[in-house]
């Protein structure tokens, strides 16, 4: 009898706490950018409004834990990115192959703990699926409270084109070439649920 009672003490003592699920909006607000050069200037390409809202669910197992786990992303539709040049926009969606497999999704598996600090820095894991490759990433994010509850992470990733198995944009017979590293950036607006 003493040994049953001792091993159910021990499993209510050192039972894991339930976590605690956060449920956060993805305001259509955020907003997405690719940086990049060429031999002759540099380009930036936008998608300034997100219109697909979707949920995150951010997992605190523990307020103590250096990385929350996170179930949810974005998708976004490579075909409006906006260049603001029709033929470097033309020229970049179908290096992105934008006709063939039209999407672009950033699922995020974790975040680091940013507690209730403003203008913190921390680091999280994504997962990037472009032109049917997937590729697992670790991404910078400073985060800061917004006076209305909402929640701003905004970071940025350098990636390569060949990380994709892509091919950067030429034109002219090559004389016009674009760099094979460009810079993600973004700010993801989160609203509590």
């Amino acid at each position: 009898m003493k040994i049953i009672v001792t091993a159910i003490f021990a499993s209510f003592v050192f039972s894991p706490p339930k976590a605690t699920i956060e449920k956060w909006l993805i305001e259509k607000s955020s907003n997405l950018s690719i940086q990049g050069k060429s031999n002759v200037a540099d380009f930036r390409c936008d998608i300034v409004e997100y219109l697909r809202p979707d949920t995150l669910q951010i997992y605190k197992d523990d307020e103590q834990e250096r990385f929350f786990r996170v179930k949810g992303g974005l998708t976004i539709n490579v075909n409006c990115f906006d260049c603001h040049q029709k033929y470097i926009t033309g020229d970049l969606r179908k290096a992105l192959k934008a006709d063939e497999i039209p999407l672009l999704k950033i699922e995020l598996l974790s975040l680091g703990n940013f507690g209730n600090t403003a203008n913190k820095n921390i680091t999280g894991v994504v997962t990037i699926t472009l032109a049917g490759v997937i590729k697992k990433m670790e991404v910078n994010y400073i985060v800061q409270t917004g006076n209305d509850g909402t929640l701003h992470l905004t970071g940025s990733r350098q990636v390569l084109f060949s990380d994709f198995g892509l091919t950067p944009p030429h034109k002219l017979a090559g004389l016009i070439k674009v760099e094979e590293q460009i810079e993600v950036r973004f700010q993801l607006i989160l609203r509590p649920v």
